[in-house]
Parts: C-alpha cells; structure tokens; sequence
C-alpha cells in the first residue's frame, strides 16, 4: 500500500510532466498561431505534381518561407496548389513558382525563384505564375533530341537500303575499273611519258639559256653605252670644241692646228675604241640569235610533231631502232 509521501510524490510528477508537455504546446501552436502568413495560389496546367504533398516546403531562393496548405483539381489539365507564406515575404508579380525534386526521394517542394525590384508586390490571395523546373526543361529537350535521333537513324536506314548499297557498290566498281585501266596504260607508256617529260625540260633548258644570253649581251650593250669612256670622250669634244672656238676668236692659228689635230687623234681613238667595243657587241648578239633561232627550230619541230601525232605525248617519239610488233 502507498504511502501518503509516495502519493504526494506522484502527484507533484504528474502536475510538473503536464504543465511541461502543456507549456511546449501551447509555445509550439502559439508560435503557429501568432505567426501572420499570406495565402497565394499556383495553377500549374500539363504539368504532373506527383511528389507534392499537404505540409510540403515552400522556399523563397533556397530559405524556407512557408508550407503548402491545399492540393485541389481546377480542370482536365491544371491543378491548384495553395501555399502559405511568412508576411513580409516579397512576392513579386513576375515571381515563378517552380516544383522541385528532394533528392532521390520523388518527393518535391514548391521553390519561388525570380522577381525583380521594379515589379509591384503580388497581393495576398492572388495567382503566383507556375514556372518550369529543370529537370522538365532538361525533359522537354530530351524529347526534341529523341525525336531528331529518331529521324537521323530513319534517313541513315533509307540509305543503306538495299537499293542505296547496290549503287554505291556499282559506283565503288566502276572507281576500280578506272583505276586499274589508267594504272595499265601508266605502265605501259611509262618509258614514253619520261620521255616526253625529259625532251619538254630540254627545249625549255635551252630556251632560258637563249633568253640568259639575250639579257646578258644587252646588259653589256647598256653598260657600253653608259661607260665612263664615251662620257669622258664627248666631254673631250666639248671642251675641244670650245678651246678651238676661243682660238679662232683670237686668231691663235698655230695652236688651233695642234689643238684640231689632238682633236683629230682623240676623235680617230674613240671612233676605234667604239668600233671594238662595236665588234664584240655583235658578236655576242649574232651567237645569241643563232641559239634562238635554234630553239625555236626545235620547238617549231616539236609542234609540227605533236600537231601530226598527239599521241607521241603518251607513247614518246618512235626511232628508228625500236622493235616494231
């Protein structure tokens, strides 16, 4: 039987455990209660909410702000979902309301993302637009991406039909038919063409040399011309010319004599010098235009070759000593 002190005991324990429970109670729904939240509504049409659930998180760029309150069907393609939110919360009119994953779980949770400075503050009770989540967005492109690779594997099926590969078989036939017939006739007038190949650089070695010479002997005609010597030799001449005019004016004859006469001996030695000079010049000018004319001989001959016969190009010139089948 209990005593009355152990009585007294249990009584104090039950009072103190009770208005401790009663007390975390009344602060826990009190808190609830005096807290002030602003309802809003999200209307989310072709767009599934499974994983939404009554009590689900609402956040405000990561922060949670508030619950959802209400799950209800508005049509055939849109539901309604009731939020609530701490007042003071700035929802904007341009805000999105966006459902997103927790984890790997399936369950998901109302995040409200955007809303800018400018944009006037969404009244209490009014329609927050629905946004688009990642994972639909990466969902939407996946099925574009699906759809072109179904049509790129459907265009590469009609082109290896059947009809595609016995054309390009053909066609990969046709390549080796060519291939072999030019590699044949390579083979066969290999010698020719060499031949023709070597004649051709000749003609063109002897016509570089021609015109080498050609430039050579005119270089040597310019440097002639403007020498030193002739300057020298026409400067003499004026000089002379004008010493036998001032002698004439002073009627110096004897010295006009001797100055006529080295007058006439250095005329006579520039006329000899030129006429050297002259004799060289045309020299180198006369064998110059005999090798041009040679090689336009031999490329004259060549033509009148390749104009009765084209086809030496390929085979080369015949001579006399080659076996005849």
């Amino acid at each position: 039987m209990a005593t009355k002190a152990q009585k007294i005991r249990l009584s104090v324990f039950l009072i103190i455990s009770s208005s401790i429970l009663l007390l975390f109670f009344i602060i826990l729904v009190g808190n609830r209660l005096l807290k002030r939240m602003d309802t809003y509504y999200v209307i989310y049409e072709d767009i599934s909410v499974t994983g939404l659930e009554l009590g689900a998180a609402v956040k405000f760029h990561g922060v949670q702000v508030g619950r959802v309150t209400g799950l209800a069907v508005k049509d055939a393609a849109s539901i309604i979902v009731e939020i609530e939110v701490e007042r003071g919360t700035p929802i904007k009119k341009d805000i999105e309301a966006v459902l997103t994953m927790v984890g790997i779980t399936g369950l998901k949770f109302v995040e409200l993302l955007g809303g800018s400075e400018e944009s006037e503050q969404l009244p209490a009770g009014g329609t927050i637009i629905a946004g688009q989540s990642s994972f639909e967005i990466i969902s939407g492109r996946a099925e574009i991406i699906m759809a072109k690779l179904e049509m790129v594997l459907n265009n590469l099926n009609e082109m290896t039909g059947i009809e595609t590969t016995r054309s390009i078989q053909n066609a990969l036939n046709s390549f080796n038919n060519v291939s072999s017939e030019l590699d044949t006739l390579l083979k066969n007038n290999r010698l020719a063409l060499t031949n023709t190949i070597l004649d051709f650089g000749i003609v063109m070695n002897n016509l570089i040399s021609t015109t080498e010479k050609v430039d050579s002997t005119m270089t040597t005609i310019n440097t002639i011309i403007q020498s030193g010597d002739i300057r020298k030799t026409v400067s003499n001449i004026n000089q002379i010319t004008g010493t036998f005019s001032t002698m004439l004016d002073s009627l110096r004859v004897a010295e006009i004599t001797e100055e006529f006469r080295n007058l006439l001996n250095n005329a006579n030695n520039m006329v000899t010098n030129y006429d050297l000079i002259a004799g060289r010049a045309r020299e180198d000018i006369l064998s110059s235009l005999r090798n041009l004319e040679e090689t336009l001989d031999n490329l004259r001959e060549a033509t009148d070759v390749i104009r009765e016969n084209p086809s030496v190009l390929l085979r080369g010139r015949r001579t006399t000593g080659d076996r005849v089948d």
